[in-house]
C-alpha cells in the first residue's frame, strides 16, 4: 500500500523547490537481486524514490528537470511488459498504475530514457542521491550519461531528502502509529507465550506471523527476542536460546504498515517474577524514560538530551548500589537515547546535534546493560515532537 497521491505530489515539489534552476535529477527504484541461481531476494524499493513517487516496483526510473525559469516537470520510465516473463513473477507496474499511484502524468518506457539523457546535457546541474545503495543506484554506463556527467556539475540530493524527511506529514505521523499499533497488540498476544523452555525463535515467529496477519507489510526490522545475557548485546538477532526461569527476556520489534516503521522494546521476565535486582534494575531504566519523556521537546539537542540520560542513570545506579568501573555509566549504557523513526527504523540518521522540532518522529529508549548479572533492560517507545513537547504513539 501506499499514502495518498497528494502526499507525493507535494514530496516532489518541496524537493524540486530546493534544486536549482537549469537542473536535471535522477532517482532509481532499485534492481531485484539474485539470491542463488534462479532466486532473487525479497525486493525493497529505494526509500528515498518511494517517498517521492509511492512506487515500489523495481526498475523504475524518476527524472524531475527544472528549466532555467524555475518551472519543473516529473516523468517516470518503467519497463515495458513482457507477457512470458508476466506467466512465471506476475505483471509489472503499468502506465496507468504509475500514473494513478505518483500523479505523474508523462510515463515511457525505459527504452526512452537514454534520449531523454541525452538531452540533459545541456543543463549546468545533474542531481543524484549520492548515498544510495549499490544496487538502488542508477547505472551510469549509458554513454550519452557519461558524457552528460563530464559536462554537468554534479550535487547530492541526499542532504535536501534528509531535510524533508526529518518533519513528517500527519499521514506519516498516522502510519507510523498505526504500526505501533499493530506492534504493541503483537506484544499483548506474545506475552503469554513467555515461560521457562520456550525458544527465543519461537516468540520471533509469533510476532511476524501476528503482524502480517493483521495486514501489515511484515516486519519493520528483524525481530530481537534477547533472553537473560543475550540481552546485553544490543543488536542480537539470533535468537537461538530457550528462555530460563528466573532470566529477563528484552524485545525489540516493528511492524511496518504503508511503508512505515513501528520500533518498540520491552523487557519481560520468563517466570512472571522479578527478583529484588531485577525490580531494581527496571525501575531506574523506567525512570529513566519517564524524565527524557518530559526532555523532548522543540528546540531540544539530541546529544545534550544523551548526556542528561547519562547522567541520571549514573545517579540513580550509583544510589542504587549498581556502580561502574571509574564512575563510567558507558559501561551500563552504550547506546543513543533516541534516533529519527519513519520509511527506516534508524530515518536517515543525522548526527547528534540534530536539534528537535515540531513533526518529528523520534525514539526515546534508554537501556541498562550488566553482562556480570546477566541483565539487559530496554524500554523503547516512539514520540511525535509537538509544539509544546511530544506526544507518545
Amino acid at each position: 500500500m501506499a499514502l495518498s497521491q497528494r502526499f507525493y505530489v507535494a514530496n516532489r515539489k518541496k524537493m524540486a523547490d530546493q534544486m536549482e534552476s537549469d537542473s536535471f535529477a535522477i532517482l532509481f527504484s532499485g534492481r531485484e537481486i539474485v539470491m542463488t541461481e534462479d532466486a532473487n531476494y525479497p525486493f525493497f524499493a529505494n526509500n528515498n524514490f518511494y517517498y517521492l513517487t509511492g512506487i515500489r516496483a523495481p526498475e523504475v526510473v524518476l527524472v524531475i528537470k527544472k528549466d532555467h525559469h524555475g518551472e519543473t516537470s516529473f516523468q517516470l520510465f518503467i519497463e515495458a511488459a513482457d507477457p512470458l516473463k508476466e506467466k512465471w513473477v506476475g505483471k509489472k507496474i503499468n502506465n496507468d498504475e504509475a500514473k494513478a499511484v505518483s500523479g505523474i502524468d508523462e510515463v515511457y518506457y525505459i527504452k526512452d530514457l537514454p534520449h531523454e539523457i541525452g538531452r540533459a546535457s545541456s543543463v549546468q546541474t545533474l542531481y543524484f542521491d549520492f548515498k544510495t545503495p549499490k544496487h538502488q543506484s542508477f547505472k551510469t554506463e549509458d554513454t550519452d550519461l557519461k558524457n552528460t556527467i563530464k559536462q554537468c556539475e554534479l550535487k547530492d540530493l541526499h542532504p535536501i531528502l534528509t531535510g524533508l524527511r526529518l518533519i513528517k506529514s500527519p499521514e506519516e505521523i498516522d502510519a507510523i502509529a498505526r504500526a505501533n499499533t499493530v506492534t504493541k497488540q503483537g506484544i499483548s498476544a506474545m506475552k503469554p507465550l513467555i515461560k521457562p523452555g520456550i525458544y527465543e525463535y519461537e516468540l520471533a515467529a509469533f510476532f511476524e506471523y501476528y503482524v502480517k496477519k493483521e495486514g501489515t507489510e511484515g516486519l519493520a526490522f528483524e525481530t530481537i527476542v534477547a533472553s537473560g545475557k543475550n540481552a546485553t548485546v544490543l543488536h542480537y538477532v539470533s535468537n537461538r536460546c530457550p528462555l530460563k526461569s528466573g532470566d529477563l527476556v528484552l524485545f525489540d520489534l516493528g511492524a511496518r504498515v504503508d511503508g512505515y516503521c513501528g520500533d518498540i522494546s520491552r523487557t519481560f521476565t520468563v517466570n512472571g517474577e522479578m527478583t529484588p535486582q531485577q525490580e531494581k534494575l527496571y525501575g531506574i531504566v523506567a525512570g529513566v524514560q519517564a524524565e527524557m519523556l518530559k526532555a523532548y521537546k522543540p528546540g531540544a539537542v539530541m546529544k545534550d538530551l544523551q548526556n542528561l540520560t547519562k547522567e541520571l542513570f549514573l545517579e540513580k545506579c550509583c544510589s542504587a548500589g549498581f556502580i561502574p568501573e571509574n564512575n563510567d555509566i558507558t559501561e551500563f549504557y552504550y547506546h543513543g537515547i533516541g534516533h529519527p523513526l519513519g520509511l527506516d527504523t534508524h530515518d536517515l540518521r543525522p548526527a547528534g546535534d540534530l536539534i528537535l522540532a515540531p513533526g518529528m518522529v523520534m525514539t526515546v529508549e534508554p537501556g541498562l546493560y550488566l553482562e556480570k548479572l546477566g541483565i539487559g533492560i530496554r524500554i523503547e517507545d516512539d514520540v511525535v515532537i509537538t509544539d509544546s513537547g511530544c506526544t507518545v504513539l
